[in-house]
């Protein structure tokens, strides 16, 4: 699809108005963002058919199911442009991919597209317009756009509630929904439109406790499985077979059962995590390569050709991935570490540690790892030695390793190695081989 086709994808038309498809953590319904004034008239009631239902109909005209609305109280009550927003709940949209970029992040000048169904255009063979600009300001939650051309009220009257993308390469990224005009006057409203940004949904979301939006990359691993397995290596023909292999495995964890990362990380939370303090980490996409990697890795290692919630529970006590965004050497962090084995894991588990570090070492080295464990092994106040003795035996059988280190050693070092294997098997085997010498 091109950039314009996906938008025009996720647009839809709500009464006399636009709004925009997006997914949260859930499978019970999916979220249309829009404008409150498009859903509710000046009485406060709000605005529907005959038999009482708001109007919602997609970019092929298919009419969805709406389930129930949000709406500010603010804006019930006093009719505010700051709360002039609302999210309709519709059944669930099972193709919904949206990428999201906050308005904060947004460059000076960002070039921006407004899209949506402006009212003059509704018969037309063509109903979804989409108007280029760029970003005057960011501020409050308010994203300020100005439009090429110029266009007045009229033109784009019925465009409340539309989507607005920044494009970055081949994708389009959502950061606001417009919602009026710029300016207090009929005459002053030439170019420029006001646009609330995400968080202003997100909060309405949360005060309602309702489902989080959810990022693409969360709803299905299916959405980060063509970036697994990134082999830096000298010549990519030596392991294609390795990768494609390992691709063909996680596809069919994917279609085996394999629970979604939005739901693994409602499980697990900051679990998943080398500093549990950074929660906004858990929406890292490269937390979810490494999450999918780590799964690929553990059913090779038991043999498993499942990776459903049963299987990822029995993992628990015996092998954890922990995430970090920080690329300082993770070796340098081996005291933590150990302590978050010890909580999380049982005597001879394995912890793999996810980050930056495109250098890690695979493994420790066994001195530091010994001096280490002599430090935090000591039980103050229980008696002599015994303590120590049992807590010294659980930590020196633990494995730290670093997801990284692990492809730098199993693979990149071995990458000629594996041009003499010539199948898959024998080159996923040459790879599970490699992966036991460090790892249980």
């Amino acid at each position: 699809m091109t950039v314009s086709e996906i938008m025009q994808s996720y647009c839809v038309k709500v009464n006399s108005g636009s709004g925009v498809l997006v997914n949260g953590m859930t499978q019970e319904y999916s979220y249309v963002l829009t404008a409150a004034h498009v859903i509710l008239n000046e009485e406060g009631k709000i605005i529907s058919d005959k038999e009482g239902n708001i109007v919602v109909h997609d970019y092929q005209d298919n009419r969805l199911n709406v389930l129930s609305e949000l709406i500010p109280q603010e804006w019930r009550e006093f009719r505010s442009d700051e709360y002039d927003f609302a999210i309709l709940k519709v059944n669930y949209q099972e193709r919904l991919a949206q990428k999201c970029l906050p308005a904060s992040d947004l460059g000076d000048r960002a070039s921006l597209t407004l899209v949506g169904f402006p009212e003059t255009e509704r018969n037309s063979p063509d109903p979804i317009k989409e108007y280029i600009g760029y970003k005057v300001s960011v501020a409050n939650e308010l994203l300020m756009l100005s439009l090429d051309g110029i266009p007045g009220t009229n033109t784009i009257k019925g465009m409340s509630g539309g989507g607005v993308y920044h494009v970055q390469g081949e994708e389009p990224f959502l950061s606001g929904i417009e919602f009026r005009m710029d300016g207090s006057t009929p005459e002053q409203q030439y170019g420029r439109v006001q646009c609330h940004s995400l968080k202003r949904f997100e909060e309405l979301i949360t005060i309602n406790s309702s489902a989080p939006m959810i990022p693409a990359y969360l709803e299905c691993f299916s959405r980060v499985k063509d970036l697994i397995f990134e082999f830096n290596v000298i010549d990519m023909n030596n392991v294609i077979n390795l990768k494609g292999a390992l691709e063909e495995f996680a596809n069919t964890l994917i279609g085996g059962g394999l629970p979604p990362p939005y739901k693994v990380m409602t499980d697990y939370n900051s679990e998943l995590l080398v500093n549990p303090g950074r929660l906004n980490e858990l929406e890292s996409r490269q937390l979810w390569i490494a999450y999918l990697e780590f799964l690929v890795i553990s059913t090779l290692m038991d043999n498993s050709g499942s990776a459903d919630e049963t299987y990822i529970k029995s993992l628990e006590r015996k092998r954890r991935l922990l995430y970090t965004s920080d690329n300082t050497n993770w070796i340098s962090r081996l005291e933590e570490l150990l302590k978050v084995a010890r909580k999380l894991l049982d005597k001879d588990g394995t912890l793999i540690v996810a980050s930056p570090d495109v250098s890690a070492k695979p493994l420790p080295p066994d001195f530091l790892l010994i001096n280490v464990i002599s430090d935090i092994a000591i039980a103050p106040n229980q008696g002599p030695f015994a303590i120590d003795r049992v807590e010294s035996t659980i930590y020196k059988s633990y494995k730290l390793t670093h997801l990284e280190g692990l492809r730098n050693k199993c693979v990149i070092d071995e990458e000629f190695e594996y041009s003499r294997l010539q199948t898959r098997v024998q080159q996923l085997q040459r790879f599970r081989d490699k992966l036991s010498e460090i790892i249980n």
